[in-house]
């Protein structure tokens, strides 16, 4: 990874959501991965860039478009 900050969001539930969530998650500079076990999905996003604020833009937009998901 290069020089920089990170943020790492995790989220575990419902499988079905997990698919949706990892398509929101999917965006440049992050990184995200999903897992299933015992029938509940596991994401993993992790966000890196070298400036703080466009990391804390990133993670905001993230954020905002999980949140319009739950809300559906």
């Amino acid at each position: 990874m290069n020089e920089g900050h990170t943020v790492t969001v995790e989220w575990s539930g419902d499988p079905s959501l997990g698919t949706v969530y990892l398509a929101a998650a999917s965006r440049p500079h992050c990184k995200a991965s999903l897992s299933e076990k015992d029938g509940q999905a596991h994401l993993i996003v992790r966000v890196h860039h070298h400036s703080l604020q466009e990391l804390r833009d990133i993670v905001d937009e993230m954020m905002v478009a999980l949140a319009d998901i739950e809300g559906e």
